[in-house]
């Protein structure tokens, strides 16, 4: 027998319904939040996903009131607090995920507006890597140029050894640690 789930937001039972084969916990008659088992995001995540419009309208209950500053317990696990975290680098969308099981927690509308923001993963993936480089890219710079300086200077010691120990290095015993 399969345990109950309750909703991490606003304790209203989660309800499972099928989405193109995909079984997802939803708030329905709650909050409207939406559970995705680990993995299960990613099929819904993106605009061309078709399968994802059918989790943007969960009957929601206008009586129910979720504090969302509050931390929340994954409803699969026990015993264990959810991490939250921004979706992406437009750090404008925070999702709840849990370390144990890596399932998501979303709220209503949230995923909405996740799948408004990049067309892709690829379009995503390549938002990160501009981010990144953006603010990590002078210091990447200089440690590549650092690591090309020190990777000449040991090119530049090898061929003094050769010059040095000709014999030695040809016989393939380049046991440096023997000088």
């Amino acid at each position: 027998m399969e345990k109950i789930m309750q909703c991490p937001a606003c304790s209203n039972e989660l309800s499972r319904i099928d989405v193109n084969e995909v079984e997802v916990d939803v708030c329905k008659g709650g909050c409207g939040g939406v559970w995705f088992d680990a993995y299960e995001f990613k099929k819904f995540d993106e605009p061309h996903e078709h399968a994802g419009v059918a989790l943007l309208d969960v009957e929601i209950d206008p009586n129910t009131r979720v504090d969302h500053s509050k931390k929340r317990n994954c409803p699969r696990c026990e015993n264990i607090t959810m991490m939250r975290h921004y979706f992406s680098v437009k750090k404008e969308v925070e999702v709840d995920e849990c370390g144990g099981c890596a399932g998501i927690w979303l709220d209503t509308g949230e995923l909405a507006h996740i799948r408004s923001l990049f067309d892709s993963e690829e379009e995503r993936k390549e938002a990160a890597k501009n981010v990144f480089a953006d603010l990590f890219g002078a210091q990447l710079e200089i440690l590549k140029k650092d690591r090309e300086n020190n990777l000449e200077k040991t090119r530049r010691m090898a061929n003094m050894f050769k010059f040095i120990c000709p014999s030695y290095y040809i016989s393939g015993k380049q046991d440096w640690g023997a000088f």
